[in-house]
């Protein structure tokens, strides 16, 4: 098949699967006027994959957060732009040279955790996680950015008095809707990290039960539970997303 007949069915997304598929970079690949039949059958496999609705990330194994490349894959949610606005908050409260340990609850591929173990050189991370798939992922993010030495991962979370923040961005989906979402979704990300449960709230009060002192940041799904997050004792404030929407905010609990 020619190149052309594939941007046109697929876009973009055509360049990145043919770079992926032959090992080739995209420049490579617009150089390309047609493909050997080896090249069209291997092309072919991946595109089948795409069309049947698994996610581009998975295909391609890995996903960009804050301008770092995280390997991802079936078993781990994939790391959202929105998300970064965790990032955001989590520097207007601490400085670059901050020596704090943090944890990431619900860390997933790591991505949160790894993000802020290279924005702050002083800090440690715990990360949390009860999905051995996700795990293995953040072990090997860990090891691609070489900060293994500054985390620890961690099974249970029942307290600790020497963390400065909890940063997570819980499964907030309502149970009831998570059939609605794009295929892409629903039937290939771990359901574990998107139920949140009848009202989408239920990680939330988790974390808020917890006996802590220190900052807790949290990634919000819709205006009812920014409300409600809204409304909690030490409520500091929200970070926007690019859409207008408060896709985080920031708590800051006291005994």
């Amino acid at each position: 098949m020619k190149l052309s007949t594939y941007i046109k069915r697929y876009g973009q997304e055509a360049i990145w699967l043919i770079s992926h598929a032959l090992h080739m970079d995209s420049s490579w690949v617009l150089t390309r006027y047609d493909f050997t039949d080896w090249e069209a059958a291997e092309i072919e496999k991946l595109i089948v994959r795409r069309e049947r609705g698994e996610p581009l990330q998975y295909i391609l194994g890995s996903q960009e957060f804050y301008g770092r490349e995280f390997e991802v894959g079936e078993g781990a949610l994939i790391p959202r732009h929105d998300t970064e606005t965790l990032i955001t908050a989590a520097k207007r409260l601490f400085a670059p040279d901050d020596k704090f340990s943090f944890l990431d609850w619900g860390t997933g591929t790591g991505c949160i955790a790894i993000t802020l173990l290279l924005e702050f050189p002083n800090s440690h991370a715990f990360m949390l996680d009860v999905s051995n798939e996700a795990l293995e992922y953040a072990k090997s993010n860990l090891w691609r950015y070489d900060v293994r030495n500054r985390a620890e991962i961690i099974s249970e979370f029942t307290g600790m008095n020497d963390i400065s923040l909890i940063i997570s961005n819980p499964p907030y989906i309502p149970s009831g809707e998570i059939d609605t979402l794009m295929r892409e979704v629903k039937d290939y990300e771990p359901r574990t990290a998107l139920d949140g449960g009848i009202d989408g709230m239920k990680y939330y009060r988790e974390i808020l039960a917890v006996n802590y002192e220190g900052y807790i940041v949290l990634e919000v799904g819709n205006m009812k539970q920014y409300e409600f997050l809204r409304k909690v004792k030490g409520f500091r404030g929200e970070i926007y997303d690019e859409g207008g929407f408060p896709r985080c905010v920031v708590i800051r609990r006291k005994r």
